[in-house]
């Protein structure tokens, strides 16, 4: 493993954290619930680029959630069990983020958001060996 991929392995990772953070920031002062889903999203997002990076693995410039975890379980076959989250999250990329309508989240559902961030956050940092 080469010293720029791990590099570039950990800022993935730093990025996605900051992601959550900023979404568990937006939760607990009550902030713009569509700011907080698409945080939960672009932590997904980075992450799993993220593993993918560890594993020299190139992949297109998207935001599917789904298509990421699909090249992730090329490498590892127990990214299948995370297409529950995968799918719920994968919504907010486009919803939470344009107009022409305002969307507004339940708390009880970014709730939900973060705590399956935080879940498939955990599982992919446990995949990769830095």
């Amino acid at each position: 493993m080469s010293k720029n991929n791990i590099n570039l392995t950990k800022k993935w990772i730093i990025k996605s954290q900051n992601d959550l953070e900023s979404a568990k920031i937006l939760y607990r002062e009550n902030g713009p619930t569509d700011s907080l889903c698409f945080h939960c999203h672009q932590a997904v997002e980075k992450i799993l680029k993220g593993f993918l990076v560890f594993h020299k693995k190139e992949f297109p410039k998207i935001h599917d959630l789904i298509l990421l975890l699909k090249l992730c379980e090329k490498i590892d076959k127990n990214f299948k069990t995370l297409e529950k989250e995968a799918s719920f999250l994968n919504r907010y990329y486009i919803e939470a983020r344009y107009p022409p309508e305002i969307t507004t989240y339940p708390k009880k559902e970014c709730q939900k958001a973060i705590g399956f961030v935080e879940k498939i956050t955990q599982f992919t940092i446990n995949k990769i060996y830095i």
